[in-house]
């Protein structure tokens, strides 16, 4: 007992010193034993939230609303095990169902936890992907939309899921000539997209390079929804999508220029606003430009060759989790665009207090492609596969774990360069009061009424908190 209270009156100092607020606490007692991880949903209409615990062969349900007041709890078994992964979700008042399907994105099931009556159930979905190919999932109005691309021909399908596990196909059929390469020749969407890495990135968030770098990145904001094709190194192709219509248009947004035909340059983009970043390197030269997507003018332009400084960064030029040193600092620009040019270059920008923090750099894969997921390998621990629908908490574990070469500048709104250090984020807070936090397992990030709450586990307490920090 006594240890006990040690221990929260250190947490209370912790939560004080940092400047962050334990919201709700779910005490295991009775109900579980042991949670191997746990995720969530934001229902973006009402405010409230669901919080979800997968203990050994169940997933414990439990419902909030805005003020982290409890509104029921449930329990649902867990699927058939060929189910690995959480895609998304759909909810209705207190009823909300989350979705799954196998490794090859052809089999769908679905466990539906019904908060006004108590009471929860699993089942496998008649519905199944044949001569398609899964690519992501979005949310729209508390409905699941399953994006998948045809095996031929340039089309997009839209599966929209209500809460009656009932849907609608949306097809988007793009015009001939949507998509050319550098040399004008057309290429279907299939060829495209089946070829491609796939993210969903997380707005107002710091994203990692791990997701960043990808070659096909899905935006949704509001009724619309912008998907970036980096498959070509000369131009980014840029789709956006009128959800409440369907209506659609395509883009090609050229890349910066190189001399010559160069294999060794990379390229990649990131969308915010109305404007898109745009980098390419090669070992010997960088560069970066921002695009105003309405009128297509380059607002910004950075070129810098492998003897010239990085006089727009306001950092060093990290490595991260490399082998041997899991932090080294490199000193030379040469040995910077080195390290790009060989692995998955990419952009990641945010935002913060009206300043524009712009990470260049590329990322290396985890050893056997594992993916990090609530603080472990997802796929290995035998639990369920969440990263796939939860993208703030991908991007959370990624930012803990990265293994990428950066480096990060400061703009102003008119994007000249800044003087000055890194603001903390989020982010950096919550791993500070991870590592501080003995015990703390199976974590959750999700953003609520602008604010992060951070989920954890202690088995030792066997209760689960939630925490709040302000952004």
């Amino acid at each position: 007992m006594k240890n006990r209270f040690i221990f929260l009156i250190a947490l209370l100092l912790q939560l004080a010193m940092y400047g962050q607020e334990e919201v709700a606490t779910i005490n295991g007692e009775g109900k579980f034993s042991t949670i191997k991880q746990s995720f969530n949903v934001v229902d973006e209409t009402s405010g409230n939230f669901f919080v979800f615990l997968e203990d050994r062969d169940r997933v414990y349900g439990f419902m909030f609303d805005e003020n982290y007041n409890i509104l029921g709890t449930t329990i649902c078994p867990d699927l058939h095990s060929k189910f690995k992964a959480i895609i998304g979700y759909a909810i209705e008042s207190k009823v909300i169902t989350l979705f799954m399907n196998t490794p090859n994105g052809r089999s769908y099931g679905a466990m539906t936890f019904d908060f006004e009556k108590g009471m929860a159930q699993a089942k496998e979905l008649g519905f199944k992907l044949r001569g398609e190919k899964y690519l992501e999932a979005i949310h729209y109005n508390n409905d699941l939309y399953l994006l998948s691309v045809p095996n031929r021909g340039s089309q997009l399908n839209v599966y929209a899921f209500n809460n009656d596990l009932d849907h609608t196909l949306h097809e988007i059929i793009f015009k001939e000539n949507s998509f050319l390469d550098q040399k004008g020749k057309a290429f279907d969407f299939s060829e495209i997209a089946i070829k491609s890495t796939i993210g969903q990135i997380e707005p107002n968030t710091p994203n990692v390079l791990e997701l960043t770098s990808k070659d096909l990145k899905f935006y949704k904001k509001g009724d619309s929804l912008s998907i970036t094709s980096d498959h070509f190194r000369e131009h980014t192709h840029l789709i956006q999508i009128d959800l409440a219509s369907f209506e659609h248009s395509v883009k090609k947004l050229p890349q910066p220029e190189f001399e010559g035909f160069n294999l060794s340059v990379k390229s990649n983009s990131f969308l915010m606003e109305d404007k898109l970043f745009q980098i390419a390197s090669d070992s010997d030269k960088l560069q970066f430009q921002i695009v105003e997507i309405s009128s297509g003018k380059i607002i910004k332009k950075i070129a810098v060759t492998d003897d010239e400084q990085l006089e727009f960064k306001n950092t060093p030029i990290i490595q991260e989790g490399g082998d041997f040193d899991s932090y080294r600092e490199l000193e030379k620009t040469n040995k910077f665009l080195r390290k790009i040019s060989n692995g998955g270059i990419g952009l990641s920008i945010y935002k913060q207090n009206g300043v524009y923090e712009i990470t260049m750099g590329s990322t290396v894969e985890k050893p056997n492609n594992a993916v990090i997921v609530g603080g472990a390998l997802g796929g290995l621990a035998g639990g369920i596969i969440v990263a796939s629908f939860n993208n703030l908490n991908y991007t959370y574990n990624g930012y803990k774990n990265t293994k990428s070469v950066r480096i990060t500048g400061l703009f102003d709104k008119d994007f000249n360069h800044l003087e000055g250090s890194i603001s903390e984020n989020p982010f950096d807070r919550i791993k500070t009061t991870f590592e501080n936090t003995k015990g703390a397992t199976a974590e959750t990030i999700f953003k609520l009424n602008e604010s992060f709450i951070w989920g954890h586990y202690n088995r030792k307490e066997n209760n689960y908190r939630l925490v709040k920090f302000s952004e």
